[in-house]
């Protein structure tokens, strides 16, 4: 077994990886599977104890439909013969139905540019085509990802093996993503079956925002020099969003790390690149264009920009023209040379040159240097020196990107680095496996569980929203609105309704061991029936308002059941001798990414699925 302690030299401080401080005992039947669902290609990783103790994480490679070794099969589908192909088991030429992750997104939380984008309308026009729901498209992938999954772990595993491991799944999100999304995203889970009940026990699900799994992922890599007080900036540059998350080093041994300021993401990734290059080859080409055959227009995008251009691009690099072959098709009894204008046209081909591919990269960078900008600002008025940005996602494996990035920060003296694993687009994957074994260590916390798992941590995090519930106080005429008063029959008095109590504001360090917490009181009648509800509310202005105005929004409802008799509640007696029933309850949250989690406890009982659901609005 390798050691599971390195030291580098220049650190400050003995680095422990993420593998040090896993307790295993006898009962260590978990396994976790990290799901990296993206815009244009997803990946799975998986676990068990065992294989993270050996440093182990197993990425699949090996994907129906090619030969190749991959880390990530495309996010499409084919609907054909009452048939469903995905990936690479789609033929070329096939119209397929991509782009689907970015319709679990309503329309107020995406900008005019990316709803009038051609990528955003294809992929809305193939939903009404399908007359599917988005969330019935994600649940048809998954469904076809979980099954290839599983196939690879019995065969790595056995299937006797495989049926006595519980499932802990963690599904990698977009930090910008709201909880409405994620909601969707269980939805998906659940009827892709992968939360279906097994022999060996209830399978859970987590997400974690794409950029902390990167974080986790990257931060540890051998070789890696931090130390205490970096604050390094994390840059998923995926197919759909660029999402970036700002870290400081609190602690290398073990490492704990804390979001420094609050991360910021947007629609800019590598397909709006894509579709700049298609609009570039659009308006060089012109009707001819317009000749070719959805297979043509493939070849063009697929084979000649995506697999060979795009992935090595950069300016002044020893190519002199990037050239690209386009389909007979297109010209049809044509002329095959167009000398006219740049970029000229020979025989069929179209001779790219760097000022030409630039273009197709330019609206998507300056997306990307805005928020890099945003977060180096928001670094310094906190006192902070950003030391590197890291690139992640498949646009981060962009050599040009990261040349790009490196002229641009090289004044400020803020290195840029790539993962430098074997593959980095697998990065995010295997970072959802680091944050299922911290999920397995704080549930397991004050249980007879064996995990102990302390040495790799995100110690606290940034709220990207205020989020807080609404509650009845005392009416003061000097502090409340007239139109709140309210009279509250129970305790006879009036009060003032609507007014709001804030858990976290905007901004606000919220740390991930001690979550944030508020204790309840209900007057509730002598024969109430055990079921209430907990509306929560977020606010995304910079100062939430006092009382619940139009820019308060509902988050979520939290049903609850109690799980013992109602009868057992403490008695209340009114001044008049009438008597009711006291409900005390506590909320506990925690914030993730602009999403949050929520739990409920009764009389100190941490209520359960089976208690209290969570219904996302």
């Amino acid at each position: 077994m390798p050691p599971s302690r390195v030291s580098i030299p220049g650190v400050d401080g003995e680095i422990t990886w993420p593998l040090q401080g896993l307790k295993l005992g006898e009962d260590d039947d978990q396994l976790v599977i990290g799901i990296d669902f993206g815009t244009t290609f997803s990946g799975v990783a998986w676990a068990t104890p065992e294989n993270f103790e050996a440093e182990q994480i197993n990425q699949i490679t090996a994907w129906p439909g090619t030969g190749r070794e991959e880390g990530k099969a495309p996010t499409e589908l084919l609907y054909e013969d009452e048939q469903t192909m995905w990936g690479y088991n789609i033929p070329g030429g096939a119209d397929t139905v991509r782009g689907f992750k970015l319709l679990l997104l309503r329309d107020e939380d995406l900008t005019e540019e990316i709803k009038a984008s051609e990528f955003f309308l294809r992929a809305r026009r193939m939903l009404k085509d399908t007359k599917k729901t988005p969330v019935r498209l994600i649940a048809d992938y998954l469904r076809a990802v979980w099954k290839h999954t599983l196939d690879t772990i019995n065969k790595a595993l056995g299937e006797f093996v495989v049926d006595g491991l519980r499932f802990h799944v963690v599904i990698t999100v977009p930090a910008i993503w709201k909880a409405y999304a994620r909601q969707a995203m269980t939805d998906a889970a659940k009827s892709a079956k992968i939360l279906k009940s097994r022999q060996a026990g209830e399978t859970t699900l987590s997400f974690v925002p794409e950029p902390e799994a990167a974080a986790l992922s990257t931060l540890c890599e051998r070789g890696r020099r931090i130390k205490k007080g970096d604050v390094y900036v994390i840059c998923d540059a995926g197919g759909g969003t660029v999402d970036l998350i700002s870290y400081e080093i609190m602690d290398t041994n073990p490492i704990a790390m804390r979001e420094a300021v609050e991360g910021r993401g947007g629609l800019c990734g590598g397909i709006f690149i894509d579709e700049a290059f298609e609009a570039i080859c659009k308006r060089r080409l012109g009707r001819r264009w317009d000749n070719l055959s959805k297979k043509g227009v493939n070849e063009v995008m697929r084979g000649e920009w995506e697999q060979f251009i795009k992935p090595q691009f950069k300016p002044n690099s020893t190519k002199k023209e990037w050239i690209v072959s386009i389909p007979a098709e297109a010209f049809g009894r044509s002329n095959l040379d167009d000398l006219s204008k740049q970029p000229n046209i020979k025989q069929g081909r179209v001779h790219f040159r760097d000022c030409d591919i630039e273009q197709a990269f330019a609206n998507s960078f300056a997306g990307i240097d805005a928020l890099v900008d945003r977060q180096i600002q928001k670094a310094k008025k906190e006192s902070l020196q950003v030391k590197g940005i890291i690139l992640v996602g498949g646009l981060g494996t962009s050599p040009y990107l990261y040349e790009h990035l490196r002229d641009r920060y090289l004044k400020n003296k803020i290195s840029v680095l790539q993962s430098s694993g074997i593959k980095p687009r697998t990065a995010i994957c295997r970072g959802a496996i680091y944050k299922g074994f911290l999920d397995l260590s704080d549930s397991n916390i004050n249980s007879q569980g064996s995990y102990s798992y302390k040495s790799i941590a995100v110690v606290s995090t940034k709220s990207r929203i205020s989020i807080g519930t609404t509650l009845w106080v005392d009416f003061d005429s000097s502090e409340h609105l007239e139109e709140d008063l309210t009279w509250d029959s129970k305790k006879e008095k009036w009060r003032a309704d609507n007014q709001m109590e804030w858990y976290i504001r905007k901004g606000d360090d919220v740390s991930t061991k001690d979550r944030v917490t508020r204790e309840y009181t209900r007057i509730v009648a002598r024969d109430f029936d055990g079921e209430f509800q907990v509306h929560m509310y977020q606010c995304e202005a910079d100062s939430p308002p006092v009382r619940r105005e139009s820019n308060v929004k509902r988050i979520c409802t939290i049903k609850c059941k109690l799980d013992a008799p109602a009868s057992e509640l403490p008695t209340f007696k009114r001044e008049d001798g009438v008597r009711f029933k006291e409900l005390t309850y506590k909320v506990e949250m925690v914030p993730s990414g602009a999403a949050a989690e929520f739990t409920v406890y009764v009389h100190g009982r941490k209520q359960g699925s089976k208690n209290a659901s969570v219904k996302f609005s």
